[in-house]
């Protein structure tokens, strides 16, 4: 039956393709009609097959796999610690710092020093372009020689003017030994063992607090009691700092005060021997010579604060000008520090400076190098906007050979929050005013609402009794 219904299918064919094709050959005919019956025979099926109970059966299809649905990524809800923490970087400088200025403006002349250099006390640092000063010198020192000179060529002194001459100098001799031996190098030495005492009383006072905060035992009264020892230290250095700097200046005075007592025995000599060449000295060559000297030592002094000298021993932190630059009254021209101690010195917005306080403990270390990190605590900060020094100062016992200037991280916890969960950000959802997670279970995903605690960039504490520690969490 199969067979004849192919055969008349086969011959209706040939009919129609006959009557579409007209006058084509006979076997362009046959090849057309070949290829129709194979794409008809191919959609045929498979034919129906009987079984031994002489019933046909149907063919069964190939099912098509189906992939499978890519897992959503998670996490998992962990319990720890969470803390938000302030991290910032500073340099490794001096603690104890002077910033040096001129008391007039001009033109640099010279700048002898460059950063890192160190210096002693007295050194020349800077000058300004002083040339003219120089020049006004030589003319008013001339000045003075000419008017010694005519008081000199004056007429004869009296027996008085002789007398007083000899009493003024006696005076001036006198002078000159009570100034010389009213040297204050006691004072200076003195100043300067106070200045080490004071020093070793604040590294004891920062050893014992040290202790103190790192011993967990160590009871709340005894660390307040260490912390306020440390305190103590440090206002008694600063003070012993001003002391020594007081009598270096009264040291330098004293120079100047027996330079002027020499020159007065001079002045002196000069006047005995004008007195002595004859009476009848001219007042008013007198007042000539006394006017040129003035002169003289006003240009003197104008010599001396066109010059920068270093108030004590120490370092070289910045130099801010260079030759030739014009620098304004009391602007800093150069930063001179004690080199030891050192501590961080860091430059922050107002708004981080507010979230530290004076005494925070932190964690302190070279930039990249986590080996070489050490307890640390913030020792100063500015507490207004206007504040002159606007750095953060912060005390720390970094060991090696650290670089003047060297950058170190910062690490200071602001708030802690300890034994709690936490997820990361990307695993909680919001909508609207609402705050969940989906939590997958093995009947399904559940939809949990969460409370947010303490939150950083990395973790964000969770306020529920509906999650457990390894709660598996959808991430969206």
């Amino acid at each position: 039956m199969m067979r004849f219904h192919k055969v008349t299918i086969w011959m209706l064919l040939l009919r129609v393709i006959d009557v579409w094709i007209g006058k084509e050959s006979a076997v362009t005919k046959w090849i057309i009609g070949i290829s129709l019956v194979l794409v008809l025979s191919g959609c045929a099926g498979t034919p129906e097959n009987p079984d031994s109970t002489g019933q046909t059966t149907q063919a069964t299809s190939t099912p098509v796999p189906i992939p499978p649905v890519a897992e959503r990524p998670s996490v998992t809800v962990q319990r720890g610690d969470v803390v938000d923490e302030i991290i910032f970087t500073g340099q490794w400088l001096p603690r104890d710092q002077q910033e040096l200025s001129f008391e007039i403006a001009g033109s640099l002349r010279s700048v002898l020093v460059q950063r890192g250099d160190s210096v002693s006390a007295g050194q020349l640092l800077a000058d300004y372009q002083i040339t003219e000063l120089e020049d006004q010198l030589v003319t008013a020192q001339i000045d003075l020689e000419t008017a010694q000179l005519r008081l000199e060529t004056g007429t004869e002194g009296s027996a008085d003017a002789v007398l007083n001459a000899q009493f003024a100098l006696a005076d001036a001799n006198i002078s000159l030994e009570s100034t010389t031996n009213n040297a204050p190098w006691t004072n200076l030495e003195s100043a300067r063992i106070g200045l080490e005492d004071a020093q070793r009383r604040l590294d004891n006072a920062q050893r014992a607090y040290d202790n103190a905060i790192a011993d967990p035992s160590t009871p709340a009264s005894q660390v307040d009691s260490a912390y306020q020892s440390l305190q103590d230290a440090r206002s008694a250095l600063r003070s012993a700092q001003n002391q020594y700097y007081a009598a270096a200046q009264s040291f330098n005075q004293h120079q100047y005060s027996l330079q002027r007592a020499e020159n007065a025995v001079l002045q002196r000599e000069i006047d005995l021997e004008q007195a002595q060449a004859g009476a009848g000295v001219d007042p008013e060559q007198v007042q000539a010579v006394r006017q040129a000297q003035i002169r003289v030592d006003q240009i003197l002094a104008d010599i001396a604060r066109s010059s920068l000298y270093a108030p004590f021993d120490g370092v070289v932190l910045e130099v801010n000008y260079r030759p030739g630059d014009q620098v304004g009254a009391f602007n800093t021209v150069m930063t001179l520090a004690i080199p030891e101690p050192k501590e961080v010195v860091a430059n922050l917005s107002f708004n981080d400076i507010q979230t530290l306080d004076v005494g925070m403990l932190g964690v302190c270390q070279l930039v990249n190098r986590a080996e070489t990190a050490v307890q640390c605590v913030v020792r100063a900060k500015p507490f207004t906007s206007t504040d002159a020094d606007q750095t953060v100062r912060v005390a720390a016992d970094l060991q090696g050979d650290l670089q003047l200037g060297q950058l170190v991280e910062v690490i200071m916890p602001l708030e802690t929050r300890q034994n709690v969960l936490w997820l990361p950000p990307r695993a909680i959802r919001t909508l609207q005013n609402r705050t969940f997670v989906v939590v997958r279970t093995p009947d399904g995903d559940r939809v949990v609402d969460i409370e947010l605690g303490l939150q950083t960039a990395d973790r964000v504490e969770i306020i529920t009794d509906q999650l457990q520690e390894g709660d598996v969490i959808v991430v969206p």
